[in-house]
């Protein structure tokens, strides 16, 4: 094949090399634009006047210096250019012509001075990106190691596989901490219970605590740990079976005190602002209204000792089913309450199970214990909670699929599902009892996602050529997967991860113990974004419009599974696939497919959002109000009734076995809690969605302490801006 002219020709006839792309330090391939460099130096050498009083650059100087800098790289017959390559030759441009004030602000110290002063005063770069950070000086701090460490990673990773995540073929989650850490984690609480807690995971700069031996102490411990745990990890980190491994210290408690213990639980969680950028943990705790019946049987751990009849007297959780269901209770109503101004908490994320466990009620024990709530009582609270704040998400244990009872299995930090299972794991059984301090460790080593709409333009309708341009990425992200784990070799080798890797001093042996995370047994996360306008694309419709458009979804999901199968014995890794949970990823990738000359015209009719708006705005801001649908759901502005959508969402969920979400808008609508509960009861028990939540709209006042409610006056006249909160 002829390889393409890459020369234009000027008037009088003379051939000039066209300029090469350029890979932008936001993440994009876009053409070479002159006026880009003449607006940048205009901006920038405002700050001059800012900060030293002087005179900014004028549009003709500014121009000057664009035509001097664009002829030293025609001279140097580059074949690819950078933004950062631009910004030096421009700062060398400066200085040879004597400007050095406008040099001095428009040099990279890790970025231009002026993206720090933006992000200084809580604009510019990924200003939008986080709803959980703080408006913060450490958010700032934050932010601008985030945007050198971006850029880092993408210079030290095989230019291939950069230029996929830049031009939007793939998105690497959590790219500011790809050389140094995990994604998400899931922990088994008893491994502090019974060494106790050591936050900087070597002892040498925190003080090491011993094993909790009081309730107040071990809800304390359960909360540091979590905190700890975030300076290892990039993403959330979780307990899961969290109120049964606890319930042995609260044995007997008064309810009054189960609740004062669970509110700190509660306030700690989301008070303690220690984690990335001075934001709050993100973490969530599994609840089950009772003790599972896998657990039933198996010794306690705590007050660093396993209660098997041999380090100490045999104690079962089944003994704690009281002390389970009021814990449960405990925490759900410290949550209906709110905090000092009603408004919900955010975290802990409670995970509730429902489970075939729960389905039927303990008759023997209800009627020994008329004092203490129902299963049933307690699913009806969370549901209240539901209504109310839209705080809880539902973990359905019922289908098949999920193996309930076979093994053990949670959703946390966005919509994650992790699992272990006997028949995969020989040491289950040794787990379950703590043998030896084995236990479980769940969680994801990192997440990629692919931009499924541009595997349809690639395909140009051809179903096998589909399916062969979604394996192909996935094998983009495996590459990019053994990048990772051969970095992380790096920074485990370095003592870099000392929390994760921590091997804590038995508390009876004196021995070190296990491991606290087995980082071979993390999986790797393949995300799919826009399965919705792929579908739309290639058949003209989207999922909920035909049933070729669903037929396709499906068989290319279930594709993308079986490759995933084989892609994880070729390279003997877990890899998953899931739903991605971040919202900005498919805005992301449809803002990359427009910015792309030959996706732009297919991309523009499969895009939702405001494409006029979006349309207007390009060239001035990646910030475009327009997205792809996430994951494999069906598009948000769709008109259909919530039954046809759940008929539609719940095929994919065996098929995401690395999780999915099915969202179940109530606006500011407040139902009766016992008709949310009949449905949702009807949904786990005939659909296979495995993972679900109720979204709330709450307007807050920040001037009167209090939410809004359609019996108080007129909202514009008391609330702030930028009040809503989305539960």
């Amino acid at each position: 094949m002829a390889d393409k002219d890459t020369r234009q020709t000027t008037l009088s006839g003379v051939f000039i090399p066209q300029m090469p792309p350029v890979r932008t330090s936001d993440g994009h391939i876009i053409e070479y634009d002159r006026q880009r460099i003449i607006d940048q130096i205009v901006e920038e050498t405002r700050l001059v006047e800012t900060f030293y009083g002087y005179e900014s650059a004028t549009e003709e100087t500014a121009t000057d210096i664009a035509r001097m800098v664009e002829h030293r790289i025609r001279s140097l017959g580059l074949k690819a250019l950078s933004g950062p390559l631009i910004r030096e030759i421009v700062n060398m441009t400066l200085l040879e012509n004597g400007m050095v004030q406008y040099r001095n602000v428009c040099t990279r110290v890790g970025t231009p001075v002026f993206d720090a002063h933006l992000i200084d005063v809580g604009r510019g770069f990924e200003a939008r990106d986080n709803a959980n950070l703080q408006e913060n000086a450490e958010t700032s701090h934050k932010k601008k190691a985030d945007k050198i460490s971006k850029e880092q990673y993408l210079l030290q990773l095989p230019p291939h596989l950069a230029d996929h995540h830049l031009s939007g073929d793939i998105h690497i989650h959590d790219l500011e901490y790809f050389g140094t850490r995990p994604f998400c984690q899931d922990w088994d609480l008893r491994y502090f219970l019974y060494y106790g807690l050591m936050p900087d995971g070597n002892g040498t700069k925190a003080s090491v605590a011993g094993p909790a031996k009081r309730a107040e102490v071990a809800v304390l411990h359960a909360v540091k740990a979590l905190g700890s745990a975030q300076t290892n990890f990039a993403g959330g980190q979780g307990y899961y079976n969290f109120l049964t491994f606890l319930a042995p210290y609260f044995e007997s408690m008064p309810y009054e005190e189960i609740r004062q213990l669970m509110q700190m639980f509660v306030y700690e969680m989301t008070q303690m602002m220690v984690a990335r950028g001075g934001q709050l943990v993100f973490s969530s705790v599994q609840l089950s209204p009772g003790v599972p019946a896998l657990w039933k049987d198996k010794p306690c751990v705590f007050k660093g000792k396993v209660w098997n009849g041999i380090q100490a007297p045999l104690r079962c959780y089944g003994e704690f089913e009281r002390e389970v269901r009021l814990l449960f209770k405990a925490l759900i109503d410290v949550m209906l309450e709110g905090d000092n101004w009603g408004k919900p908490f955010s975290f802990p994320k409670p995970e509730i199970s429902i489970e075939p466990d729960f389905m039927t009620e303990d008759g023997e024990f209800n009627r020994a214990n008329p004092d203490l709530p129902t299963y049933q009582d307690l699913y009806l609270l969370t549901f209240e909670l539901a209504s109310k704040f839209g705080t809880p998400y539902y973990d359905n244990q019922m289908p098949e699929y999920r193996g309930a009872g076979k093994g053990i299995s949670c959703y946390q930090c966005c919509a994650y599902q992790f699992s272990a299972i006997a028949d995969q794991d020989s040491d289950f059984e040794n787990k379950l009892k703590f043998k030896d301090a084995k236990h479980f460790s769940m969680g994801s080593w990192q997440v990629v996602s692919l931009n499924c709409p541009r595997a349809a333009y690639e395909a140009e309708g051809d179903d096998e050529r589909l399916f062969s341009e979604l394996r192909a990425l996935m094998d983009v992200c495996v590459e990019v997967f053994k990048i990772k784990r051969r970095w992380l070799e790096i920074i485990r080798a370095n003592g870099r991860m000392p929390f994760a890797m921590q091997r804590p001093k038995d508390p009876l042996t004196g021995e070190r113990g296990p491991v606290a995370v087995d980082l071979d047994g993390l999986v790797y996360t393949i995300g799919v974004v826009g399965v919705n306008e792929m579908v739309q694309h290639h058949t003209g419709s989207q999922l909920h419009e035909s049933r070729e458009a669903f037929i396709l979804a499906v068989r290319a999901m279930t594709e993308m599974e079986l490759y995933a199968r084989e892609l994880s014995k070729r390279n003997a890794m877990t890899i998953a696939l899931a739903r991605t949970p971040a919202e900005t990823t498919g805005q992301r990738f449809a803002v990359a497919d427009l910015l792309t000359k030959e996706y732009r015209e297919q991309a523009k009719k499969v895009v939702k959002g405001n494409i006029e708006q979006g349309l207007g705005m390009l060239g001035t801001t990646r910030d475009l109000p327009i997205y792809y649908t996430n994951g494999t759901h069906v598009a948000p502005g769709a008109s259909i009734p919530l039954a046809k959508r759940m008929e539609i969402e719940h095929v994919f969920f065996p098929i995401v076995d690395g999780g999915n979400i099915f969202h179940i808008w109530l606006g500011e609508q407040r139902p009766d809690p016992r008709g949310l509960m009949e449905m949702a009861m009807k949904l786990c028990r005939t659909t296979q969605i495995g993972y679900f939540a109720f979204t709330r709209d709450l307007t807050v006042s920040l001037r009167q302490f209090r939410e809004y409610g359609p019996d108080k006056k007129e909202l514009s006249g008391w609330v702030a801006e930028d009040t809503r909160i989305k539960a």
